[in-house]
């Protein structure tokens, strides 16, 4: 694992001048359907996954956030993807844990540890805050873009903003473990992670 000392982190300070200083804890959201067989590629069976274009690099990357103080990983997943998508979705919904993504220097801004879930929706039945039924960006998102999950690495790496495209490939290895996964685009080979073992959504 690599360290890096040019990310800063977050600190707490007590009333006894005692400063504890650490990353900042994060969430990526990976959120993901079903496709269905078309008549025109009755083969094109696989997933659709919604990532945003962000508004300040205008880089796609995953839905995420920062997790906010006395909040859950789980509901600051429910929070984020709210606010910047519309989509509304329970913790019984079935948050699919990908992996924990910490490696100092995955994020250009500052030391960030990230809790990266997988969200599965029926595009046909998703319920938005606006009633639409369509995702729509908010917060600091510009727009809203689904992608085919069998085509993530087969983008630009400067497509993708940080190491959003290692998580996109990890969840892509771990639910089309019969896909190939194409890593030479991603922002570092090694970045430091722990990730679940791969295991087909029936």
């Amino acid at each position: 694992l690599q360290i890096s000392e040019d990310r800063p982190g977050s600190c707490w300070c007590g009333g006894d001048r005692y400063c504890m200083c650490g990353p900042s804890l994060a969430v990526d959201i990976v959120v993901h359907s079903k496709r269905e067989s078309t008549l025109q590629d009755p083969d094109d069976i696989g997933y659709d996954v919604y990532v945003v274009r962000r508004s300040d690099t205008n880089q796609l990357a995953t839905i995420g956030g920062f997790v906010n103080v006395g909040e859950t990983t789980e509901a600051a997943v429910i929070r984020e993807l709210e606010e910047e998508t519309g989509i509304v979705v329970s913790e019984d919904q079935g948050l699919r844990l990908i992996g924990v993504y910490s490696d100092p220097r995955r994020d250009n801004r500052r030391s960030i540890a990230s809790v990266a879930y997988g969200v599965e929706v029926n595009r046909d039945e998703m319920v938005t805050k606006d009633g639409s039924g369509l995702p729509r960006a908010g917060d600091d998102a510009k727009e809203v873009v689904s992608i085919k999950l069998r085509d993530v690495g087969l983008v630009d790496r400067d497509d993708f903003y940080a190491d959003h495209l290692t998580i996109l490939n990890d969840f892509k290895a771990q639910i089309m473990p019969d896909e190939p996964v194409q890593r030479s685009g991603e922002l570092f080979a090694d970045i430091g992670r722990i990730t679940c073992t791969s295991e087909p959504i029936e």
